[in-house]
């Protein structure tokens, strides 16, 4: 019974050691058992302007975050990620943000709003689905409903942090079209 009682602390450790180590962070968990720590950007925020349509002033103004890069390092088919927040007792689904961005050679984008001459869109981002559990002492182990190919960014927001001074976005990518929950 010792033997086993060890092999169970043993696994217990190994699954601590897949937090992620500090707050924000994101971990990915392949099939296989191996993790890695997504990349993380400072995102940069731009505003572009107008557009005039046949004799006609229909201004629209979108506001994008940016992400260095056209596309992530780590390249997720089956994994599962790992968000670590200030603590798990939040709803995950008010503080982790899972969003799809637009990929070119030079950068990612997503559009957080958009104004128009007849309509205001805010927060249009098309975010991806996910169950979340608790996972060791501050963190979630994520599982996505859907896994479309494309570029992704993880937000992770404070709840208890009013003023958060910086967005950090970390990146991933889903290659394939791999089905949800194998």
């Amino acid at each position: 019974m010792a033997a086993t009682a060890m092999m169970w602390g043993c696994d217990a450790v190994k699954a601590q050691t897949l937090e992620p180590e500090f707050e924000g962070e994101v971990v990915g968990v392949f099939p296989d058992g191996s993790s890695k720590k997504l990349e993380k950007h400072n995102v940069r925020m731009r505003t572009g302007a107008g557009v005039y349509i046949a004799g006609f002033a229909a201004s629209k103004s979108k506001t994008k975050v940016l992400v260095e890069g056209g596309s992530a390092s780590v390249r997720f088919d089956a994994a599962q990620p790992i968000v670590r927040a200030k603590d798990n007792k939040a709803d995950p689904m008010s503080i982790v943000r899972v969003f799809r961005m637009k990929s070119t050679k030079k950068n990612r984008s997503a559009v957080i709003s958009a104004v128009g001459s007849f309509s205001v869109n805010s927060n249009t981002m098309d975010y991806l689905r996910f169950s979340a559990e608790k996972y060791g002492e501050s963190s979630y182990r994520l599982t996505f409903d859907e896994r479309p190919a494309g570029e992704y960014g993880i937000i992770v927001s404070n709840p208890n942090n009013v003023d958060e001074k910086m967005v950090i976005v970390s990146a991933f990518a889903i290659d394939g079209g791999a089905a949800a929950k194998e």
